[in-house]
Parts: structure tokens; C-alpha cells; sequence
């Protein structure tokens, strides 16, 4: 019987590579695993795969974006931490805004609780850091 085992990659449509690569590898200490480029059909597609830890997030820039129209990127990525205050004030000094002032903290999700924050990528992707307590 074939079974789900885990997250393999979040793909996120952008629009510019480079601009979107920096960000991952540079702001989140994300490392470029493959980089790649392929067409299909009248579409040319180059990917950039960057992974931190087990997160694996494929970059995709499609030559004809307009062909994802009303898709969206993504409805957002969440990214487990060790230390979710920490990672604030890392990205704090990146100058990144988070849609709230203060960690979301539920102590009824999951077993022992979880604290959360969202951010926005620099395609307005929805990104979440996520601690698990």
C-alpha cells in the first residue's frame, strides 16, 4: 500500500527568480539545492529549489505567467522553528513586516500547543513560521 510520508516541496509561481532566490538563501538561510530550467508546450519554465532543514520550497518563473491567472502563489507556507521569538528578531532586522504585532498562541493546536506569525515573501506570498511547544 503507497503511503504519504512527508512534504516533498511547496512550489511558489514568481516573478523574478533571482530576486525571490536572495530572499530564501539570504533573509531565511534557506540553501539553493538544483537549479533548472524546461519548457512545455509554449511555456519555458526555470525552477530554483531551496531547502532548510526538511522544508523544500520549489521557485517556479514561468515565461508566460498570465497562464496562472486567478491561481495565486499559494495559500502560504509554514516554516517550523525551534525558537519562533528568535526568528523575529532575525527577520526583524531585515526590515520584515508581519501582519500582526505579536505571535498567534493556541495552547488546544496540537498536543502541547503551537505559536505562529505570518509575513509576506517578496511575490506576496503568504509565509507563516510556526513553533510547535
Amino acid at each position: 500500500m503507497a503511503k504519504i510520508t512527508g512534504l516533498a516541496h511547496v512550489g511558489v509561481f514568481v516573478k523574478d527568480i533571482k530576486r525571490s532566490q536572495k530572499f530564501y538563501t539570504e533573509v531565511l538561510g534557506f540553501k539553493t539545492r538544483w537549479e533548472c530550467e524546461f519548457t512545455e508546450g509554449d511555456n519555458t519554465y526555470t525552477i530554483c529549489i531551496v531547502e532548510n532543514g526538511n522544508l523544500v520550497i520549489e521557485l517556479v518563473k514561468m515565461k508566460y505567467p498570465d497562464e496562472r491567472t486567478g491561481n495565486g502563489v499559494v495559500g502560504h507556507i509554514a516554516m517550523l522553528v525551534d525558537d519562533l521569538e528568535g526568528m523575529i528578531e532575525q527577520l526583524n532586522t531585515h526590515n520584515i513586516k508581519f501582519d500582526t504585532d505579536a505571535p498567534v498562541h493556541k495552547s488546544n493546536m496540537l498536543e502541547n500547543g503551537s505559536k505562529w506569525i505570518f509575513f509576506r515573501g517578496p511575490d506576496d506570498e503568504h509565509l507563516e513560521l510556526t513553533q510547535i511547544l
